[in-house]
């Protein structure tokens, strides 16, 4: 559901730069949003197998088919990039790069940050898939050759609402993610505490969002994206209630918010 959502926010950024998304970008946009989860899948299916066990079975009989596919989704996808523009193929290289190191890991991070892998570091995982993500409104305008501030915006957007998808995502895996050892915010502070922290950043994230508007940095169609912060929000409550289907609520509703943003900015555009 998610590279669906990442063609959405790539409409979603074309539209603030007064353009139709093209039906080349959107491919494009879902070829490497699914080449990368794939990557990530297939990578995970150990830690996964103690809070996704039907899931893990389901892709563990298949797992020699996941890099094929991954491999498949991101060379497609880099031939289409090779037919717009030579700066945005080479602008996409960046993606891969991220996936490989959050996927995949280097020996070589082990030196700087401690760990072979970025999804393996406190703090650094969130940050990175979140930034990974960010970067869909700077590739949307490479791949119009345009660069414009109110991407940027855009990007630091997007930024915040990953950091608050990577975080519930965290407190869903907490009990596979503490038996490998690996250190996520709900492992080392809790449930509570990660929500706390959620809860900040969405309310940071209005803040950011209407401070942009007020200063003409962001046009007026973008009030309609303070939905989305009060979105989670409520998604939020529904987690922390007892015996709550986390794995429903991360699946459908907290991935499904990225569905939203298209068509949230063509009714913006419409309305304002």
């Amino acid at each position: 559901m998610l590279a669906v959502g990442t063609a959405s926010m790539a409409a979603a950024s074309a539209i603030l730069l007064g353009v139709a998304a093209t039906p080349l970008l959107l491919v494009m946009a879902y070829l490497f949003s699914y080449g990368a989860y794939m990557m990530n899948r297939s990578t995970e299916i150990g830690s996964d197998a103690a809070s996704h066990p039907e899931r893990t079975a389901h892709l563990d009989s298949r797992k020699k088919y996941l890099p094929a596919i991954s491999g498949g989704c991101f060379l497609l996808g880099y031939v289409f990039a090779y037919t717009v523009n030579l700066i945005f193929f080479a602008a996409l290289l960046v993606p891969l790069a991220f996936s490989i190191l959050y996927s995949v890991g280097s020996k070589r991070l082990v030196g700087v940050i401690g760990v072979a892998k970025l999804k393996d570091k406190l703090f650094v995982k969130n940050l990175f898939v979140s930034l990974g993500w960010a970067l869909i409104p700077l590739l949307v305008g490479l791949y119009y050759l345009r660069f414009e501030g109110v991407l940027l915006l855009m990007g630091g957007f997007i930024f915040l609402r990953l950091m608050v998808n990577t975080l519930i995502f965290d407190v869903r895996d907490a009990e596979g993610d503490k038996a490998q050892g690996i250190r996520t915010v709900p492992v080392v502070y809790g449930t509570a505490g990660t929500y706390r922290i959620m809860a900040a950043i969405d309310f940071g994230t209005l803040a950011y969002l209407a401070g942009a508007i007020l200063a003409g940095l962001l046009p007026i169609t973008a009030a309609v994206l303070a939905l989305l912060p009060g979105y989670s929000l409520a998604y939020t409550l529904l987690a922390r209630r007892p015996k709550a289907n986390l794995g429903l609520i991360c699946d459908v509703l907290v991935d499904g918010e990225y569905l939203l943003w298209g068509p949230l900015m063509y009714i913006g555009a419409a309305v304002f």
